[in-house]
């Protein structure tokens, strides 16, 4: 009997020798992520079978790595550097390839990440759209990087459920903190060194009081993610792009914002990440199995996708 493997482009189903999805054209990556089931209600989410399966899974960096790569293949089948644009349209071309990009013009962010959708100023300089679209798509590919972790513990296809179960697992004050230093972080790599600025980490650290020295694992948890994003988005913005960006910041006179207060932090081994990252979504399905406020709060996220 020939087992499906479904496409985590377009999700429709194909038999696990297809080499590319019969639907949309995409590379399957058959014998990494291999999904059986679909899953059509947060009950059906939501049980103590699959927060046993998370359990049991093995949350390696083997598992962790094709994740990776699963990831990179979704823009690597679709874009391509084009020379003849400008460093910014390139910049939205790849995030266009993983989700969805839209202008804003009131409001004092420079940028918005809301539900597979990212929001950019247009009244900003073309340096700072830049990296605010680098720490936008950061905010995406963290997401993605859970949704396949659920797709490959539980063995099912991506789905609204999936996703808005993520968005309430990295909803906790403390993950919603360092989700943001995890985008700052992989911003600065683009930016001219001295213009990286950590203003929306900083004020939710302060808005929920939490004292950093109390979370250097936190940070060094955060470090190693941003590294392996930024690992993704260099394979398309490589050094002569990143010295194209740093020119556009000189050239827009970008001043200095606001420093993280806590330098030469460590970094987290795969092995650990991996581990930590299992242990979150273990977190999150105990929680909304265990408290029925959680259930409907988690409920509430349909909507938004």
């Amino acid at each position: 009997m020939t087992d499906a493997i479904y496409c985590s482009e377009c999700g429709k189903k194909n038999n696990d020798e297809d080499i590319e999805c019969r639907y949309c054209g995409s590379t399957l990556k058959t014998g990494n992520i291999v999904t059986k089931r679909e899953i059509k209600s947060f009950e059906e989410l939501v049980t103590q079978e699959n927060l046993d399966m998370l359990k049991q899974t093995k949350f390696t960096p083997t598992a962790y790595n094709t994740i990776l790569e699963e990831i990179l293949r979704i823009g690597y089948d679709k874009f391509t550097y084009n020379d003849n644009l400008t460093v910014l349209d390139n910049v939205y071309l790849l995030a266009e390839q993983y989700t969805h990009v839209y202008s804003k013009h009131k409001g004092n962010e420079l940028g918005v990440y809301s539900t597979n959708d990212i929001y950019v100023d247009e009244r900003r300089p073309e340096a700072q759209k830049t990296s605010t679209l680098i720490h936008e798509l950061t905010h995406h590919l963290y997401y993605e990087i859970y949704e396949q972790w659920m797709m490959y513990a539980l063995k099912v296809k991506k789905s609204i459920y999936i996703e808005a179960f993520v968005l309430f697992t990295l909803q906790f004050p403390l993950f919603k903190t360092f989700n943001e230093y995890i985008a700052h972080t992989t911003q600065s790599k683009f930016e001219k060194p001295g213009c990286q600025g950590y203003g929306s980490f900083i004020k939710l650290r302060k808005d929920y009081g939490l004292d950093l020295n109390k979370f250097k694992e936190h940070f060094a948890y955060g470090r190693a993610v941003s590294e392996d994003i930024t690992m993704i988005i260099e394979q398309f913005l490589d050094e002569k792009v990143r010295e194209k960006i740093v020119k556009q910041f000189e050239i827009d006179n970008i001043a200095v914002i606001n420093q993280i207060e806590i330098e030469d932090l460590d970094i987290m081994s795969q092995k650990d990440t991996a581990a930590s990252m299992g242990l979150i979504l273990i977190d999150a399905m105990s929680e909304a199995l265990k408290y029925e406020k959680s259930m409907e709060y988690l409920k509430s996220l349909e909507q938004l996708f």
